[in-house]
This record gives C-alpha cells, structure tokens and sequence, in this order.
C-alpha cells in the first residue's frame, strides 16, 4: 500500500491523544439501550399528552383553523373521523406539496424540502452504507476485532489495508449524489422563486413585486418629492410613487401610550360588560402585562376618591394618587392622544413630502471641504501659472509632511459623518426609502444595474413584503447596521472559540461519577446494580449538550435585532441561522471531540501537518455519543415539537389566572395569536443532523439509518405542524433555502476532512490523496449553485419581466402608503367591546358612562 502520506512517530500519534484534551466519553451500545429504553418511555408519555390535549386546546394545537380562512386550512386533522392515537398521520401523508405550498407558503415549504433531501441522501446513503461498508469493515479485523458501535466501522480495518479504498469511493459517491440532489432541489427553487417574484404570496399585496428598497440615499433625495423625481427622471413615466422612512421616535412613544391606554379602556369595558359594574382606579398606579393580558392595578386600595362630578369634568385633568372613573378618564385620554397623533402625523406627513431644510454636519463639512479644496486648486493653478518653482517646492514639502494624508482624512470624515449623525444624535428623514414602480421590467433593470457613479449611495433590491419589515429599525443606516454586524460576527468567532470553555465544564459534570461525589448521591454508582449509573452516563451529556445550545439562538436574535438593528425578520432569521449552525460546529468538532479548542490549536501549529490526523483521531471515537444524541432528538425533541410546552404553558397560565370574561377583544386576540415557525431555529437543527450524518458516513455507517429515522420523523412532524399550527406572519419567498444549502455542503466539507484525517490514521497513502480533489470540487460547487441559483433568484431575468408585463393589471391596486410607516398611517383608535365590535361614536355617550344610582361606592375598585 505503500508509506503512510504523513509519517506520525508513536510519540506525536501519543500527542494527539494527549490526556489534557479531555474529549467527552464515547457511549457504549448497553449505555445506549439503557438510554433508549428510557426515551422510548418518554416519547410514549408525550405522545400520550399530546394526544389528550390537541383537542382540549385547538388554541394551542390548531391556531390555522382560528386565524385563518377556510382556503387556506388545507387539511384539519383534528376533526378526523377516528380518535385513535396518531390517525392524523395518514392525512397528512395524503396532502400534496402543492397543498403544502398553499398553505404553508413559500418558505415554510422550502424548509420541508430541505427535510425531503436530507431524508434521501441519509436513506441512500445508508442502504448502501449497510450493503456494501458494513460487510467490509466486520471482516477488516485480521489482527484484532474491535467491539460495540467499532465492529462495523474502519476502526475494524487493520492499517495499511486495502480496505481503506471502499470508503474512499463511497465518499467520492456519496458526494455525487448529494450534488445531484441538490442541483434538483435548487432547480425547483428558483422555478419557485421565479413564480413568487412575478405573482407573490396570496396574502401579500401585489405592491411587492413592483417595488424597490433603497439604502443610501443622500442628503439631496431625502423627501419623497425629490426621491420621486429623480428616479423618475431615471426612468421615466414608470415610477408609481416613492416614500423616505422617517425617524420618528416621538411618534412611536405617543403611538405606545395611546395603545395602552386603548388597551385599558377595553378593560373597563369589559369588566361593565361581564358584571354590569363600573371600575375604577388610582392614577398612577402600575399594572403588570403577561403574555399580553395586562391585569389590574397592582395596588387597588386607598388614593383620594373624586366625586362623580369632578371626575366627569373634562377641563380638570386628575392628578396622581387620586381615584377615577376608569371609563371616564381612560375616554378623555384617548380623545387626546387621537387628536395629538392626528397633528403630529399630518406634520411628519409634510416633512416627508418636502424633506428637512435644516442643515446637518456632514453637509457643513462639505462645505468647508469644498472651499479648501477650492483654496489648494486655486494655489495650484497659481503655481503652475507663475511657474514659482519656490513655491510649489514649498507644496511638495509640505505634501511629504503629510498635508495630503490630513486633506484625505477630512474627506474620508466626511464621507462617514453621515452614518455618525443619524445613527447617534438622529435626523427625522433616514437614508432609507421605497420606491415602486408601474412595471416588473423597471424594478429589475433598478435592481440589477447601478444607480449612480458612485458606487456608495443608491444601494438598491428588490423590497421585502411590508409585513417582513421592522419598522422600528427600518431608519438606521446601512453603514451603521454594517459595521456593527462585523463586530457582532468578531466577537461571536471569539465566543464559539471561549464555547468550549464552559460546554467542556458541563460535560464533564455530567456524568454518574461527578454526581456521586456530590453529597447524598453516593447510590447513584450502586443503584440497580449499576444500570442506572450506565442510563446517567448515556442520557445526561445528551440532555446537557441540547439544553446547553438552546440558549444560543436567544442570544442571537438579541444582537440582530438591538445591536445590529436588522430591518427585516428574515434578515434576522438568516443571522441567526448562520450564527447558530457554525456555533453548532463548535460543539461538534472542537467542544464535544477535544473539550479545549486551545490544546487543540497548540497540537496543530506544534505540528502543522498533522492536521488532518489530529481531527482524525478525536471524532471518530465517540460515534456511541451521537447516537444517543439523536435517539434523543427522535424519541424526545420532535414529541416535544409536537407537544409545544411554551405555547402550552403559556395558554394554561392565562386559563388558570384570567377569567376570560374579564378579558377584552385585544386580549383573547392576543391569547389566539398566530404561531409562527422560526427558521432561524429549526434550519440549524436540521443542520446538526445532516452535518453529524456526513461525518460518519464513511467511517461508522451505523449513524445513517438513525439519521434516516430522524428526518422521516422531522418530515412527518413539521409538515403536521405546517399544516396545522405555524400560521405564516411574513413572506420573504424562501430565501433561507440557499442559505441552509450552502451550510450543507460545508457540513459535507467537515465529512471529508474527517475521513482524510482517519485515513492517514490508518497509514492510507493514495486514499488521502484521492480525496483532495473531493475538497476542491465541493468548494467549486458552493460557488456554481451560488452563481446558477442563489444569486439569480434575488430578482426577475428581463425576458421573464417582459412577458409578465403584457398581461399584468396589479397597478390598479397600488397604494402610495403600501410602504409608509405603520405608525404614520394608523386611524384614529376606537375600543373594542369584547364582542369584536367597535363601540365608535358611542364612545363617551353609552350607558357605560352614566352614574349608576345604585352604585353606592362609585364603582368597582381595581
């Protein structure tokens, strides 16, 4: 076979195992089926619950059937015609993709098709896993048999052996077929994507499509008059409008308090309604909100009780200790804040109509700029004029000093002041806006060629739908929103490298002999002869390593959304998506394998060459560890998908601690709300799998059948959920799809490194080498699906955008506030009875309002 591709001598092969790494314990086949045994008793009492609850809540376990239409329902497994445990999985097997997409959107179904692949490259892979590597690795033990998970895997081949070349091949295979299946699913994607750029969601408005969001605009087009004209000029008699988002943090205050107190008119209401008594309430006093349901006054008792008459006064405003009227006060402060919100609108309304005059920094250091800048051109023609040798020597010696370099640095400052200003201090019209157009072919020409000559302003995509922005960021400045994110990604690389530092402490403690040396659990290690010792050792690192990674995509959405100010949730999503599946990496190759990324980084540039054999030696040695892993995540993570404990918990509080006849419209609406799937949580997860599934591919086979199980369970439980529950809040058209693609194949791109690595372990030499390529190729393809899908899905070709336009009337239900701020275009706001009516221009005038007689106390103190 020849001499190994790296020679490693007894003692560097020692230092690769070097006991400082502290790897995380393999996990025995009987550790496992004690673990197994115990999950299998755990997903039988969820599924039990799930099942006696699904009914009981259709709130918790149903919320498509109460927030949407009919049409859009697809399929109601809840009303089945038999009650047997689980009869809703042959109707959800039955529905069709294109009912799928229906009713799930685009997104939602992407993400079931990603589950689809990962399910046919881990079933292939591991029917021929099964045929063709186990038979080879159990018969590779000439010398020695390995046991356990090890007697079906190369561990089992003795070195040197010609044996290596089968999974070298089956890795060469395997990747074809992963690239096959991709380049299908990435076909259908844009084919998809192409249809939802010409005729969108069924509930987005068609606006859409024809609309452009622009970063970057500067000072001069800060007015929706000036932003209008100047892409009409650009393209004329094709721009339907135009609008500048404002900042408007005044607005949104006053917007906040007019909703609160809305909110706690309703509640007044309410309570007449339920009870035929009026409330009444101290000024001042705090109230506390949960889950949307904000309660009464935490402290009902005392305050100075006004007569009916004061109180009724509307010149007299109360003061704070005092007792009111609920309905009273809470109506005159909403006639207020209506009053004061419709003024500030129409003034903000007229800014943004004609922009701000007032003069900022950037634009006075222009101007300062400008005259210097005008100063040297004029000492410079002068010189060249007189031909003053002296003097332009003088200029020379002045540029060498450095006066060129401090020129520069006040061009550059102000190139950035811009960014500074609206970002810190803040200026009413941001350097964002939305311009739409009459036709598909305009909005792809303007989102395709550059805008302006220079490259810096004028950035321009296709605009997200309107329910997919967050308004309350949508003003920072780009710039801004940039720098900030290559901070965030910094200081996240160096947090996925200090991970490892307390996953690695967690680990170690969880196991039966850190327990038992806790007082009081010495009888851990003698419970049940020791099989319960052995459950502990399989179960708890699982438990810990899952609980532990919870708390990641928290942390992420967090920066995203108030350290980075990301404008829309998918954008938010993608970030958390990408943050979390490399974090997941961590835990896989560097906290789970070696415990310390820092003795690893040592061993490596001690001996830089012996990279590929220090990854090598440490993963695959605790396949039994991931294995329990995703037993877990079968047995116990997609019940509890299912079961939704937050949702759960969440309804059982407000039953338990709110009396729904008390609640108002707004309230049980909140209760109902739309459940929503995150994908920048659940992508990662799918993720972790595939990406655990390539590592052991060729090297421990076994994983792939339980891979397989997973992603059928995964399909069968997220289109259930899809179908049933996840009620879509925002389209973005499944743009996280390219993106969960790309970080499969970096996954895959873990696998083969792996296996090079195992490779010269096993002293291969040519098997090592015909790999390379494999690495290369991979990284080719990352960049041809980038190139053929990913990048021409962002927008509409031309050609496409021409034929479309021959027959499209949807400029007749244009809007020009489609894009306006929400809080701009709010109505004024009326209370809602608990019946969902609107009392309207009752307000005030109802019998609600009246002194009740024989209400001797004056009301209902709250």
């Amino acid at each position: 076979m020849g001499t190994p591709l790296f020679q490693i001598s007894s003692n560097e092969n020692a230092k690769l195992v070097d006991p400082r790494l502290h790897r995380i314990n393999d996990v025995d086949v009987h550790t496992v089926r004690s673990a197994l045994g115990f999950n299998i008793l755990f997903c039988f009492i969820l599924l039990g619950i799930y099942e006696l609850v699904r009914r009981w809540l259709p709130e918790v376990y149903a919320t498509r059937k109460l927030n949407l239409s009919a049409d859009r329902m697809v399929v109601d497994v809840l009303n089945g015609s038999s009650s047997l445990p689980l009869s809703w999985i042959p109707a959800i097997i039955r529905t069709d993709w294109a009912q799928v997409r229906k009713a799930g959107g685009l997104d939602a179904y992407m993400f079931l098709r990603f589950i689809r692949m990962c399910l046919r490259i881990t079933c292939v892979s591991g029917i021929w896993g099964i045929l063709i590597l186990w038979p080879v690795f159990a018969s590779g033990g000439e010398e020695y048999e390995e046991s356990g998970w090890y007697h079906f895997s190369m561990a089992n081949i003795i070195n040197g052996s010609w044996r290596l070349w089968i999974p070298t091949i089956f890795m060469w295979l395997q990747t074809f077929y992963v690239m096959f299946l991709m380049n299908e699913e990435y076909k259908h994607y844009l084919e998809c994507r192409m249809e939802f750029l010409a005729k969108g969601d069924d509930d987005m408005h068609p606006q859409h499509q024809y609309s452009l969001m622009v970063e970057r605009i500067p000072h001069e087009l800060r007015s929706d008059k000036a932003l209008f004209n100047h892409f009409n000029s650009l393209f004329p008699g094709k721009v339907h409008s135009a609008c500048v988002v404002l900042n408007l943090p005044n607005l949104e205050e006053l917007s906040a308090r007019r909703k609160r107190v809305l909110r706690r008119l309703e509640k007044s209401i309410a309570y007449y309604e339920a009870t035929g008594n009026k409330l009444t309430h101290i000024v001042g006093r705090h109230r506390i909100s949960c889950f949307g349901v904000e309660s009464m006054p935490i402290i009902p008792s005392g305050g100075k009780v006004t007569s009916f008459e004061d109180d009724s006064d509307s010149s007299r405003h109360p003061q704070r200790g005092e007792r009111v009227d609920s309905t009273n006060y809470y109506s005159r402060e909403l006639v207020s804040l209506n009053e004061r919100m419709s003024q500030m609108q129409a003034e903000k309304k007229a800014v943004a109509e004609k922009g701000n005059d007032e003069l900022s920094a950037s634009q006075w250091i222009a101007h300062a700029f400008g005259a210097a800048s005008g100063a040297a051109a004029t000492s410079m023609s002068r010189l060249q004029t007189e031909e003053d040798t002296i003097r332009g020597a003088m200029w020379d010696v002045s540029c060498n000093l450095g006066l060129d370099f401090v020129i520069g640095g006040f061009s550059f400052m102000h190139q950035n002041i811009d960014t500074v200003v609206e970002s810190v201090v803040g200026t009413t019209m941001s350097s964002t806006g939305f311009v739409t157009f009459t036709d598909l072919q305009t909005v792809t020409c303007g989102a395709k060629a550059p805008l302006s000559d220079d490259p810096r302003v004028l950035e321009a995509n296709i605009a997200p739908d309107p329910r997919d922005i967050k308004w309350e960021n949508a003003h920072i400045n780009r710039s801004w929103s940039a720098g900030r994110e290559w901070t965030a990604n910094v200081a996240l690389g160096v947090g996925a490298i200090l991970w490892s530092v307390p996953v690695a402490a967690i680990q170690a403690w969880a196991t039966a002999d850190s327990l038992a040396s806790i007082p009081g659990f010495e009888w851990i290690m003698s419970f049940d002869g020791g099989e319960f010792a052995s459950f502990v050792n399989g179960y708890l690192p699982v438990v810990a390593l899952l609980c532990i990674i919870l708390i990641l995509p928290i942390i992420f959405e967090w920066i995203a959304v108030h350290y980075e100010n990301r404008k829309t949730y998918s954008d938010v999503e993608k970030s958390i998506l990408t943050r979390y599946f490399y974090y997941q990496l961590a835990n896989i190759y560097i906290t789970v394998t070696a415990g310390s990324i820092w003795t690893s980084l040592s061993d490596i540039l001690d001996h830089p060459g012996n990279v590929f054999a220090i990854l090598g030696k440490s993963l695959p040695t605790v396949v039994g560890y991931f294995v329990a892993l995703l037993l877990t995540k079968i047995l116990a993570g997609l019940p509890l998908v299912m079961l939704r404990f937050g949702a759960l918990g969440r309804i059982l509080f407000l039953k338990i601690f709110f009396k729904t006849k008390y609640l108002t419209q707004s309230e049980l609406d909140e209760v109902n709300k739309k459940n929503v799937l995150y994908y920048g949580w659940e992508y990662p997860t799918q993720l972790l799998v595939i990406t655990i599934c390539f590592t052991y591919a060729c090297i421990s086979p076994i994983i792939l059948p339980v891979g397989a199980v997973y992603f059928l369970g995964a399909l069968l439980v997220y289109k259930k959920q899809i179908l049933v529950v996840y009620c879509p809040t925002y389209e973005s058209g499944g743009t996280m799809f390219p993106s969960a693609c790309h970080r499969t194949l970096t996954g895959l791109l873990c696998g083969q490194v792996t296996l090079i690595g195992y490779s010269i372990l096993k002293q291969g030499f040519y098997q090592p080498l015909f790999l390379l390529p494999l690495l290369v190729f991979t990284v080719g393809m990352m960049n041809v699906y980038k190139k053929l899908y990913a990048e021409p899905g962002r927008q509409l070709s031309i050609e496409k955008a021409l034929s479309l336009d021959k027959h499209s009337t949807a400029v007749k239900s244009f809007r020009k506030d489609c894009y306006r701020q929400p809080v701009l275009a709010e109505g004024p706001a009326e209370p809602k009875s608990s019946n969902g009516f609107t009392n309207g221009s009752m307000l005030g005038r109802s019998k609600l309002f009246e002194q009740n007689p024989d209400d001797e106390s004056g009301g209902k103190l709250v």
